[in-house]
């Protein structure tokens, strides 16, 4: 005889696995620290590149004004800007990043718990033959 109620744990597990396959099982490989520590390397990584390519076509678009106004004491004071702005939206980017991370990693194994016992149910199902 057919359980309705087997057949139904396990298409839910099935649909479950197959939806969240790159985000709930990737994470429950990792401890809390280094998923979060990694998605903050990841985030600077991306900030840094943002940053990088912003600059280089800032000079480009501004090439002819900054080679004519060229002065030493100018480009240190623009540089000592710069920095500062560098710094600061990179502590304001690595805090959003922080808190996405966080709560992606509390979904992602809330979500784990949420499958384990759909499955510790489906066990039980099966022992009570």
């Amino acid at each position: 005889m057919i359980n309705k109620e087997k057949i139904r744990l396990m298409t839910d597990l099935a649909i479950y696995e197959k939806k969240n396959k790159n985000t709930v099982f990737q994470v429950n490989n990792y401890y809390r620290h280094d998923y979060i520590m990694g998605q903050l390397i990841g985030a600077l990584v991306r900030y840094v590149m943002c940053m990088l390519l912003c600059f280089i076509l800032y000079l480009i678009f501004q090439a002819g004004a900054l080679f004519y106004n060229i002065n030493v004491s100018g480009i240190s004071t623009v540089l000592r800007e710069l920095s500062g702005i560098f710094v600061s939206g990179l502590l304001v980017y690595l805090v959003i990043a922080y808190i996405v991370a966080t709560k992606r990693y509390t979904a992602a194994k809330r979500g784990m718990l949420l499958y384990a016992t759909k499955l510790k149910r489906l066990g039980r199902k099966y022992m009570k033959k």
